[in-house]
């Protein structure tokens, strides 16, 4: 998984349980995922991570977000180290949170599908565990509202400027 930045993730204020997880490709934090069947080989209480699909949007299964300490095994550089550098590869063991109603979080601008507005929504759409937009709420599904956009990072020299600003997007859940 070759990409310029990876998604960040903030737990600003969760009040779910967190859980252990597993997928077959490689995800980012701050992607939505539903639980799956437990994975017997892989010990106790880890769950497959399912990508939403339209029949499971439709259905209202619940939705958790990816939020793994962001720890980077490629330590051979200070730029490899930083957070929008990490993401989970298939097969390794990763947490991510439960999410009820009035629960806060934060994840990225660049992870989510479409521009983010303050007062809009982020949902979930057919094959994607990034999140979208969307300028009204949908009937069914997880929704969450936008409440606030605010910058993280900044410029940094190792050898040369390296840019790690970027746009922390933060949500309220407003149902799951």
């Amino acid at each position: 998984m070759a990409k310029e930045f990876y998604g960040v993730f903030e737990s600003t204020n969760i009040r779910g349980r967190n859980f252990s997880f597993v997928s077959d490709i490689d995800l980012e934090n701050g992607m939505l995922i539903h639980k799956g069947d437990l994975v017997s080989d892989k010990g106790t209480q880890v769950w497959e991570a399912v990508v939403p699909s339209t029949a499971s949007i439709a259905a209202g299964r619940e939705v958790y977000v990816v939020g793994n300490p962001a720890l980077s095994p490629d330590r051979t550089t200070t730029y490899k180290m930083n957070e929008d550098q990490y993401y989970i590869p298939a097969g390794k063991v990763f947490r991510a949170y439960e999410l009820q109603e009035k629960d806060r979080f934060g994840i990225s601008d660049y992870s989510i599908n479409g521009t983010p507005v303050v007062g809009e929504y982020i949902v979930l759409e057919n094959g994607e565990a990034f999140p979208a937009t969307a300028a009204t709420a949908p009937v069914a599904g997880f929704l969450a509202m936008v409440y606030e956009i605010a910058p993280m990072g900044f410029n940094y020299w190792v050898g040369q400027q390296v840019d790690a600003r970027s746009n922390r997007v933060r949500v309220e859940v407003v149902r799951n």
